[in-house]
């Protein structure tokens, strides 16, 4: 009996020692989760929310203000107003200021105060006058034009009207074309053109009749141009250095006509002007010419 209990004990034993931890290792990796691949892992954490930046976008256009002395609709604080008939300019029997806007369709017209408000005086009615959204943008739109006409006119007329072109009396046919085709795009402006004709330093020579045809060129481009004329007679000298100016047709500047005559550069600046063409071209026109004679000579 001793030998059987000793037996069951020591079998229990070995069962305890390796048995049990054998299995309680394998229920473990039962119950417990495989280990999760590191991408999975990254996809299972929370992002994190974007902070909150209120700095303005460097590209985002910014309005300008809107600055009005008018009030608009609710804004106008009388209770009573008086309405401006719009073909006679009379005013109407006092009415309500909620009546009118009640009436109002105010995606296409607001109601515009006219006359300031008078504080203190509470039997103040002020004038009112509906207004067209469509038409008030129209006209604003007008008036910018006209500004920037103006504006354009007055650039044309002033001292940064004058256009000068270079050309060489020897020059190809298709290049004197595009300089016939700015200076009639010029006079057509309204600006004052100076054509400065002179030979190259280092070039072929044009003959007299070429000379000649330059010149019959550039004055049929200022025919063509209506209101357009030859300001001043042709100073120099035919295949040397020769200065033309010409005057663009009239332009208009508000209610004026001008073609800049006084809106040009005054007369100091331009004897100034002619007087260091002169100084720094006579000499190379005086050599060229002397080089030719001599050239004719052999």
């Amino acid at each position: 009996m001793s030998r059987i209990r000793h037996t069951s004990s020591t079998v229990q034993a070995l069962y305890q020692v390796f048995v049990v931890p054998a299995l309680l290792q394998s229920s473990a990796s039962r119950t417990l989760p495989k280990q999760l691949p590191a991408s999975s892992l990254t996809r299972s954490q929370p992002r994190l929310a974007r902070p909150f930046s209120s700095t303005t976008s460097c590209l985002a256009k910014t309005r300008v203000a809107e600055e009005r002395t008018q009030k608009w609709n609710e804004e106008i604080s009388a209770r009573i107003i008086q309405l401006v008939d719009p073909e006679t300019n009379k005013l109407s029997e006092p009415v309500t200021k909620f009546d009118i806007l009640n009436s109002l369709d105010q995606k296409t017209h607001r109601l515009v105060q006219l006359s300031p408000d008078q504080p203190g005086n509470r039997s103040f009615v002020p004038a009112c006058k509906i207004v067209s959204k469509k038409e008030t943008y129209e006209a604003e739109k007008r008036a910018k034009e006209a500004a920037k006409e103006k504006k354009r006119v007055q650039k044309v007329v002033s001292g940064e009207g004058l256009k000068t072109l270079e050309l060489n009396w020897a020059i190809d046919q298709n290049d004197l074309g595009h300089r016939i085709n700015r200076i009639k795009e010029f006079l057509g402006e309204g600006r004052r053109v100076e054509v400065v004709l002179a030979a190259k330093k280092r070039g072929r020579k044009a003959s007299k009749e070429e000379c000649e045809l330059v010149l019959e060129r550039i004055q049929d481009a200022v025919k063509e141009v209506e209101g357009a004329r030859q300001r001043d007679a042709m100073s120099g000298k035919l295949g040397g250095f020769v200065t033309m100016t010409f005057q663009g047709r009239p332009v208009k500047v508000g209610s004026t006509v001008t073609n800049g005559e006084e809106g040009g550069e005054n007369e100091v600046d331009e004897k100034k002007r002619r007087k260091k063409w002169d100084k720094s071209d006579k000499g190379a026109v005086e050599k060229m010419e002397a080089g030719a004679t001599v050239s004719e000579a052999k």
